[in-house]
């Protein structure tokens, strides 16, 4: 019925893998019947058509599977990168923002709990010349 299938659709020259892996296992299920009813005639027939099949497409063999610990580590990296290129777009998207704030003078909300900008000053040079302040080592003579 496959092969009448298949042939209809015009699969005759190239069979699709998973048509030739359902053909095989019936094939296979067909023999193990057989030999279970002791039936030489129809196992020498079925190892014939499973021969045969064989020929026509061999079995395709997959890529030796990934450990598990390669496959975490692959998307570990792969989570890792899209974290980061989030965290970029997210910092520009916030420096845009900013920038624009700046260019149109819309006030900033203030927040009493935000940590304020302070200039730091040297006072040293101020307290030299301070009479209260300064030390008799420092001072020079009069």
């Amino acid at each position: 019925m496959l092969r009448r299938k298949s042939q209809l659709q015009g699969d005759v020259v190239k069979p699709q893998a998973s048509r030739v892996s359902l053909e095989r296992a019936r094939l296979t299920q067909e023999r193990n019947l057989a030999l279970r009813r002791n039936d030489k005639e129809e196992v020498a027939k079925l190892d014939i058509q499973l021969a045969e099949l064989a020929v026509e497409s061999p079995p395709v063999q997959s890529e030796p599977a990934e450990s598990s610990s390669a496959l975490l580590a692959k998307v570990n990296e792969r989570n890792r990168k899209a974290n980061h290129e989030a965290i970029r777009r997210a910092e520009l998207q916030e420096a845009e923002r900013k920038r624009r704030e700046r260019r149109l003078g819309t006030p900033t909300i203030v927040d009493p709990s935000a940590r304020l900008r302070t200039v730091p000053r040297m006072f040293a040079s101020r307290y030299e010349f301070h009479p209260f302040l300064r030390s008799t080592s420092v001072v020079p003579p009069d």
